[in-house]
């Protein structure tokens, strides 16, 4: 391969007259203002878990349960609610704040881990459909029906905690 003297000296100049300009960059200049919580549940009272209605492993197909692994289940067909713990297919997630007030609806602002290494923050509203029923909108997307699987039970019970 020849060194082309005249090439390199080319590209050098066209370079090196864009650096002749200063930057005109300020701290702060890349920075964007996050809200500290979802907008739907500001000024609202805030809990860090979800209601007891929708504690529990459910399933879209009652032929599905009980759940082997939430994991393990086909995309879309299980969840698991355990207190401030969210769990479907492909992602765990965690409550950062949980409207409380109406007992037969819930807000709560979700921070998820993916399987893919991916983070996603979601908003979801859960509401009881009859005794076994659980209905889920996650955002925007449409409500889906979920039934009741079974309770979970904790591993480690403390004396007085529920």
């Amino acid at each position: 391969m020849r060194f082309d003297f005249v090439k390199v000296s080319a590209v050098l100049a066209v370079l090196s007259a864009g650096m002749g300009e200063p930057a005109l960059a300020g701290k702060g200049d890349l920075k964007i203002q996050v809200p500290k919580s979802a907008p739907l549940l500001q000024g609202r009272t805030l809990d860090l878990r979800f209601a007891s209605f929708a504690q529990g492993i459910w399933v879209r197909d009652l032929k599905d349960c009980p759940a082997p692994r939430i994991d393990q289940s086909a995309p879309g067909s299980t969840l698991a609610i355990y207190r401030g713990l969210w769990e479907m297919p492909g992602r765990i997630c965690q409550v950062y704040g949980a409207e409380l007030g109406s007992r037969d609806t819930q807000r709560a602002a979700i921070n998820c881990l993916m399987n893919d290494g991916g983070e996603a923050i979601e908003l979801v509203t859960v509401q009881p459909r009859g005794t076994d029923g659980l209905l889920v909108q996650e955002g925007e997307r449409p409500p889906v029906q979920f039934r009741f699987c079974e309770k979970i039970n904790p591993v480690l019970k403390a004396d007085g905690s529920d």
